[in-house]
């Protein structure tokens, strides 16, 4: 009885742990760099994403350094979650837009990231940059897409390419090639808007028998691609040219946003096959000097509905035949949006589109938070557009949004849906008003700008248990101490004899004081000299406030990023100095026990880890405002300030 239940102990302990395992591996944690094009020009534009899956407790996301490159927009932040196969997956991620500088082949590393603690990095990508219209690069086998070996059939069983795939006495091989396979680039649209929709289908033509693979993809450059799903491997369909029937297999369908306007150019693709064509051995001749091909052809058993297999025949050979082949280059005539009539909140939205704006509550009291959810659906480039401008009373705190997609899978035109989240915090009692949110679009059917307006919320706030604090000014040359006064008091003079006077001593002693002083300053520098730790502990909270100054200038300046950076650092330098930790060697928990053995907790641990966060997402969601800053830079100066004090007691 005891062995039975220890078997089943066991068996139930590897199921738990089978579904642990199931768990982990569907919430995979996935870290990607990828590139709309890996071959451009000098002069064009091309997309660089960087995407963060399943990445949970995510404290920092560094980008790489884009010296090679200008960054045209970006970055722009995008957050959503999908499901897939019933598989839910959340994404974290930032898109840049990047135009070269020079001309050579470049890496651009790969980003940086601190999930849970651990840092992880994206992969590298390699951009190659060529002068004028030059051609994308090869892929590596890698990217090579099979295609099924063809070999059509008609309705009776036999094979309507028989005679094309048959090698005649005297007949050019390269003719037949040309004739019988070739590639086709179809697009919807060859003269659009800046931002428009295009659909290109790149297309393989065959009557002969053959075994392909893509050996180069076309490069979109100067376009936002979105691919739709192709069966795997790709399935013949087949059409008619002048009357003679071909196999068609659909090798990519790509939907295409232009990013800038003027003249434009879809790369061909490329496809190597082997031709495997056939021809008569025996070189006999019938009566009568035809042709044995016209005998072969006419022979009854060929012309039997149940003839299997006209290779297997003995008197018949293969010519397996390489044959290269690639499609035409398209131009594609990108017009720029008219300029005219175009409204202030138009953002680059080109389709038909609806808005919805709603709040979750319209009375709440000053302990709560507003969440304000702006929807926009329909046709167009979803995938591209950016939020509306939200005009927030100054009654309330905004925060960046969370961002949403829900776009259809394989929809042409593509359909979908962004969603953006905005949490307000308010900030002082009353009735407040958020302004009506417009939004606009360009139409390129009825070639004209509409804009969609939702209604003004009213919000009635009642006072909570928080009070809003006056906000205050800490502006360069706002938080200086006052001057304290350095003048020279006069020395009272007193009539009585210079022998008699104390003074007489102690300047006869000054000399002696004066070089003890000395030897003791000299001792004591030599230390603090040779105990470069004491020093840093000593001065950091000088330095911090050093640092904090020039944040400050940064401020004033409305360089939001270099005000962030320079206050992350006058932080974690405060930090690294005071508790003696080697900068390579910091983390938040490391501090935190640091600070706990001193019994330092609560409210200013907390605090400092909020700040460190909120310093960290600011450098990669750049736009937090002016009161945002000065209300960061305010509570850095409280928290050091706090520290120290609790430190030095």
């Amino acid at each position: 009885m005891k062995d039975r239940f220890n078997i089943k102990k066991y068996i139930f302990s590897i199921l738990c742990c089978l579904g642990l395992v199931v768990c982990a591996s569907a919430q995979e944690l996935r870290f990607t760099t990828s590139v709309s094009s890996s071959a451009v020009t000098v002069d064009e534009p091309f997309q660089i994403q960087f995407m963060l899956e399943n990445g949970t407790n995510i404290a920092s996301f560094t980008p790489p350094s884009f010296k090679d490159f200008e960054v045209l927009q970006g970055p722009s932040q995008m957050q959503g979650q999908s499901i897939f196969n019933g598989r839910r997956s959340e994404y974290f991620a930032l898109n840049y837009v990047l135009q070269p500088k020079h001309v050579g082949s470049f890496t651009i590393p790969g980003a940086q990231a601190r999930v849970n603690g651990n840092v992880i990095k994206s992969n590298p990508v390699l951009i190659e940059v060529r002068k004028g219209n030059a051609q994308a690069q090869t892929p590596q086998p890698s990217q090579q897409q099979a295609i099924p070996q063809h070999r059509s059939q008609g309705g009776n069983g036999l094979s309507e390419d028989v005679s094309d795939g048959v090698l005649k006495k005297g007949e050019d091989i390269q003719e037949k090639l040309r004739k019988n396979i070739f590639l086709k680039v179809e697009v919807d649209k060859t003269n659009l808007y800046e931002g428009d929709q295009l659909t290109a289908t790149y297309k393989l033509y065959t009557r002969l028998p053959t075994n392909s693979s893509v050996t180069k993809v076309p490069a979109f450059k100067g376009f936002s691609a979105k691919d739709i799903e192709l069966p795997n491997p790709p399935q013949a369909t087949e059409e008619r040219i002048n009357g003679v029937p071909f196999k068609v297999f659909t090798i990519r369908k790509t939907l295409l946003f232009p990013l800038q306007s003027g003249t434009l150019e879809l790369d061909p693709v490329e496809v190597d096959n082997q031709v495997r064509l056939v021809k008569l051995v025996s070189n006999k001749r019938s009566r009568g000097g035809k042709d044995p091909f016209e005998e072969f052809f006419n022979d009854p058993a060929f012309k039997d509905p149940f003839f299997d297999d006209f290779f297997n025949r003995p008197e018949v050979e293969y010519q397996d035949v390489p044959y290269k082949i690639q499609s035409n280059p398209i131009k594609i005539n990108v017009k720029s949006l008219p300029v005219d009539g175009r409204p202030s909140s138009f953002n680059g939205a080109v389709g038909h589109f609806k808005m919805t704006a709603t709040v979750d509550k319209k009375s709440l009291s000053t302990d709560d938070a507003l969440t304000l959810k702006i929807n926009i659906s329909g046709q167009g480039n979803v995938n591209l557009l950016n939020s509306p401008k939200v005009d927030i009373p100054s009654g309330f705190e905004k925060y960046d949004p969370k961002v949403t997609d829900d776009i259809e899978k394989n929809s042409n035109p593509l359909t979908g849906s962004r969603q953006f989240e905005y949490v307000l915090m308010p900030q002082e009692a009353g009735q407040h008003t958020i302004p009506a949110i417009e939004f606009s679009y360009f139409d390129p059917v009825a070639n004209s700008y509409k804009t969609l307006r939702s209604e003004p919320f009213v919000i009635d706030i009642t006072q909570g248990k928080r009070i809003r604090q006056d906000k205050h000014d800490f502006g360069v040359g706002k938080n200086e101490l006052v001057k304290i006064d350095g003048g020279i008091y006069k020395w009272t003079q007193n009539r009585q004899w210079l022998i008699v006077s104390p003074w007489f001593y102690v300047l006869l002693l000054l000399p002696l004081l004066i070089a003890a002083a000395l030897i003791y300053y000299k001792h004591r520098k030599d230390y603090n000299t040779t105990n470069a730790a004491l020093l840093k502990h000593r001065y950091a909270n000088k330095v911090a406030l050093k640092r904090l100054e020039l944040a400050a200038r940064y401020l004033k300046e409305g360089k939001d990023k270099a005000f962030y950076e320079e206050t992350s650092r006058a932080v974690w330098g405060y930090l690294s100095h005071k508790l003696k930790i080697p900068f390579a060697d910091l983390s938040k928990q490391l501090i935190q026990d640091k600070l706990a053995a001193r019994h330092i907790n609560g409210t200013n641990t907390s605090d400092l880890f909020e700040l460190i966060d909120n310093c960290e997402v600011a450098l990669y969601a750049p736009g937090s405002g002016n009161d945002r800053m000065q209300g960061t830079y305010s509570k850095a100066v409280i928290i050091i300030t706090n520290l120290e004090d609790a430190l030095k007691n």
